[in-house]
């Protein structure tokens, strides 16, 4: 998700599982650990700029899931026809991906950053569309207008949106959730060649030091060295546990559970990232704002809805 450089997910044949089981709570564990990230960065935002806040929290991220990976596999090996499609992973999963994001919650809410993500769905399937990795269902163009409309219900609700700032806020955060998407049609060709851990470790290493022309220049030591604890920790959360645990606690509940089930988790987030910001930031609720991410969340809950037809034939 971006936002935090959120796992993609892995097709993977699981056996049927039914009831509350670990993986469950894990999963839960893992979309709160999103949720509380939204407003905790835009907490931070305060106190270091944007792009000096990215290159340390996905520097720091690149070195250690290298490490997992000489740990894991003792091989760190990737084919040379295999590095500009990761450069263009790394370009569009982290290095767009960060400035869209860390700028968006410069300019919107976090409530509303936290809303508007949920249409990464939505841009994914139709990104696999224009790539020809997929093809788009008659449920997928009934649900789009849905999803616009809740889009369109979260950004024009919002309390005093101009242009020149919530609005481009909520563009930018539109841009974050396209960026994701077309991050994850580019990198499911290479998983078929490399481990998630080794491409994370290369896409996010490779995304932050391209990130380094624009946001080198925004490091300023003399004030970093004034952050206040409560804020270092909080960089510490979004580093350690919103990027480095939940790859872990996401994929567990993908092995566990099946992409489709663990999917239903991602619709909690945006909803629980209301609630985190209110706590966190004590920014008000807007109704109308929840009332159009529930319009993106059924939209996407339409498209993945088989019909009766094919839930029939394959029963046959």
């Amino acid at each position: 998700m971006a936002t935090t450089a959120r796992p993609v997910e892995k097709t993977e044949t699981t056996p049927a599982v039914s009831g509350l089981t670990l993986a469950d709570v894990l999963l839960l564990l893992c979309v709160t650990i999103w949720a509380f990230n939204i407003p905790l960065i835009k907490m931070t935002l305060g106190y270091i700029n944007p792009l000096a806040l990215s290159i340390i929290r996905f520097g720091i991220t690149g070195i250690i899931t290298f490490g997992i990976v000489w740990f894991k596999e003792r091989n760190l090996a990737i084919q040379w026809r295999h590095l500009l499609p990761i450069i263009l992973c790394a370009l569009m999963g982290i290095t767009l991906n960060q400035v869209f994001f860390v700028y968006a919650l410069k300019n919107t809410t976090s409530s509303e950053v936290s809303l508007l993500m949920a249409a990464t769905p939505s841009f994914a399937v139709l990104a696999a569309y224009l790539a020809k990795q997929e093809k788009a269902s008659s449920g997928y163009w009934k649900s789009l207008p849905i999803s616009l409309a809740g889009i369109g219900l979260i950004v024009l609700t919002a309390p005093n949106a101009q242009l020149g700032g919530g609005w481009l806020g909520d563009v930018l955060a539109l841009c974050t959730a396209a960026s994701w998407a077309t991050y994850t049609v580019l990198i499911r060709p290479l998983m078929r060649y490399y481990s998630i851990a080794k491409l994370s470790a290369y896409i996010t290493l490779i995304g932050t030091i391209m990130l380094l022309p624009f946001g080198g220049p925004q490091f300023d030591f003399g004030a970093m060295g004034n952050i206040p604890p409560g804020i270092w920790l909080a960089i510490t959360y979004s580093t350690l546990v919103a990027v480095v645990l939940t790859n872990f606690l996401w994929y567990f509940g993908v092995k566990k559970l099946g992409g489709p089930r663990t999917a239903v988790y991602a619709y909690i987030q945006p909803f629980l990232g209301v609630v985190a910001a209110t706590l966190i930031l004590s920014e008000a609720i807007i109704g109308w704002q929840i009332v159009g991410g529930g319009l993106v969340i059924l939209g996407l809950l339409i498209y993945r809805r088989r019909p009766r037809a094919e839930i029939v034939a394959k029963a046959d």
